[in-house]
């Protein structure tokens, strides 16, 4: 057994549930279908592989708020190829969000995700094909442990740098795939089953519960010069 951790951390994120026609919404944080969506696209599955996608998504699933960021709406225009009109769209995002997911399970099965991550063989992205990382996903494999929540309770904080400045003492939440018998579980529908464009991505539900986490540790210093963040400085003061 081992742990996966992966850093999700992008100028825009999107990680829909219930997103439909022309509203596609966004969850506070990645979900289990988005990661392991991620995960084949770097091991270049096939859509109708239902035999990997399994594999993948028997996977033990966690991710850890690291930086929450700011839900925005963009509303959608575009147009075909021929230059008819689609339909208008609301599309929501997460801006400037951090998260550090944790997967568990077969060894070498990590062990080739890892190895694709770092070779991905298609565009990895957050949620949606708009939403490029902003940094290589890949943190670290953990082999030898089959504790994703123990991970990323010992895992430092992954938040930028002038977010760690800004927010001392956040207060990072993980969010666990649970025991069907656990009364705090809530059900996520999130759980893929079928990525085959033919079953339109079926999913079910899987049970998740919430650990809070104490607060983060102090303030990183400053060993980079950034001018974004001198002008976030000279905002707060006037």
């Amino acid at each position: 057994m081992s742990v996966l951790v992966l850093v999700l951390a992008a100028p825009l994120q999107a990680w829909g549930t219930t997103s439909r026609h022309a509203l596609r919404d966004t969850g506070p944080h990645p979900t289990k279908s988005g990661v392991t969506g991620l995960l084949a696209s770097a091991l270049g599955l096939a859509r109708t592989d239902t035999h990997a996608l399994a594999e993948l998504a028997a996977l033990t699933f966690a991710v850890r708020t690291d930086q929450p960021g700011t839900r925005i709406r963009d509303f959608h225009t575009t147009r075909t190829r021929h230059g008819k009109a689609m339909p208008l769209s609301e599309r929501y995002y997460l801006a400037d969000a951090v998260y550090t997911a944790a997967l568990a399970g077969d060894a070498p099965l990590l062990q080739r995700a890892q190895h694709a991550l770092r070779n991905p063989a298609h565009p990895l992205f957050l949620g949606r094909r708009s939403c490029p990382p902003a940094r290589p996903p890949l943190h670290s494999l953990h082999p030898e442990t089959s504790d994703p929540v123990a991970v990323l309770q010992t895992l430092p904080w992954q938040a930028s740098a002038w977010y760690q400045r800004a927010r001392p003492g956040h207060r990072m939440t993980i969010h666990h795939d649970a025991h069907p018998a656990d009364r705090a579980a809530r059900l996520h529908p999130d759980q893929p089953l079928d990525f085959s464009p033919t079953a339109r991505r079926r999913h079910t539900s899987r049970p998740v519960a919430t650990i809070p986490l104490p607060p983060a540790p102090g303030t990183p210093p400053r060993d980079f010069y950034d001018a974004l963040d001198d002008l976030d400085d000279l905002d707060g003061s006037t």
